[in-house]
């Protein structure tokens, strides 16, 4: 049921309504609200496997050995 609103357009009392689609400002509320946090979590763990790699078991892990 859920697929079948993004694919028609419904009708309420006699008014055609558009479909449903996808703008600018949901891609934009979309990176604001999940892409950015999931980066910066994976920007944190990344440095905190870095510190614990590098210092205490000597060893190089993640993104930040590529620009040693």
């Amino acid at each position: 049921m859920a697929m079948s609103l993004l694919r028609k357009a419904q009708s309420v009392d006699g008014h055609v309504l558009p479909a449903r689609r996808f703008t600018i400002w949901a891609l934009y509320y979309f990176l604001l609200y999940f892409g950015v946090p999931v980066m910066v979590v994976a920007f944190l763990l990344d440095a905190m496997l870095y510190v614990i790699f590098e210092y205490y078991m000597d060893t190089c892990f993640g993104v930040f050995c590529l620009f040693e």
